[in-house]
């Protein structure tokens, strides 16, 4: 029989965070790794960054997420090892 530890760490997943085009100077860094509880969404990853980088909320409306180079919906869960990059709408001239 194994024994198993008190749980007094709580699990989490590790993903890594991009960020482009004027999304970058928001959030002050092109990436990041973030920890974050088991069955978090790209929404809540986002909202975790607004938290702390209330500037980023006025980009959200406009802004596509991907998960592992793939467009993804903001509901879509994420994994640990995940790669999630947030991209602001291109401007052209």
């Amino acid at each position: 029989m194994s024994s198993v530890a008190p749980s007094s760490v709580k699990p989490s997943i590790r993903v890594k965070v991009l960020f482009f085009g004027r999304l970058k100077e928001a959030a002050g860094a092109a990436e990041e790794f973030v920890e974050l509880a088991p069955g978090s969404r790209i929404e809540d990853l986002f909202a975790g960054f607004t938290a702390r980088r209330p500037e980023l909320a006025r980009y959200r409306s406009s802004l596509v997420a991907s998960r592992n180079q793939e467009f993804a919906a903001w509901s879509t869960p994420l994994d640990s090892g995940d790669e999630i990059a947030f991209l602001p709408p291109v401007s052209g001239g």
